[in-house]
């Protein structure tokens, strides 16, 4: 299961440095520790390390000039979260290149609100209204991708994702 996801993310991807890409995504990407005894064997578990991933897609967002990075990085994650099966869109995924410096910090809505509107004008292709804003942050939230509440926004750095095994 874990090589059809990183070969489907490396088919789409186009940089020169492939294999430091695959090194990291197989750093981010793992099985999860499964007991000996687990009550459910028809589900594949995998240990999704999200804070690295983002840290590590900054160099790679500026492989192809500083100038593309943010547009390079954006379509990075979103291949990297369709690989993963996540449905997310190219506006999430801006939302998500953008809290990467975060780290463990917080931020709240409202100046992370005033900061995209401020790149917004430079990128106007994942632009979002402010209602589309609070519904995305709520999306990325129940895609377990941010932690989310009462208004702080906080990169959620770890978890486990759950796939059935048909």
């Amino acid at each position: 299961m874990l090589e059809e996801v990183f070969s489907s993310i490396i088919e789409k991807v186009d940089l020169t440095a492939i294999d430091k890409f695959e090194t990291l995504l197989k750093k981010s990407i793992t099985t999860a520790v499964i007991p000996s005894s687990d009550p459910k064997p028809f589900i594949e578990t995998i240990s999704f390390k999200f804070g690295p991933l983002l840290e590590g897609l900054d160099t790679f967002s500026k492989n192809k000039g500083k100038d593309k990075a943010q547009v390079l990085g954006t379509d990075l994650l979103l291949t990297i979260l369709e690989g993963l099966q996540f449905e997310v869109d190219e506006s999430e995924c801006f939302l998500l290149f953008q809290l990467r410096k975060l780290g463990r910090f917080r931020k709240r809505e409202k100046e992370f609100l005033e900061e995209l509107k401020r790149l917004w004008k430079e990128y106007p292709q994942y632009e979002l209204s402010d209602g589309e804003f609070s519904r995305t942050l709520k999306s990325l939230m129940r895609e377990k991708l941010i932690l989310y509440r009462k208004g702080n926004i906080q990169i959620n750095t770890s978890f486990i994702i759950r796939y059935r095994i048909d």
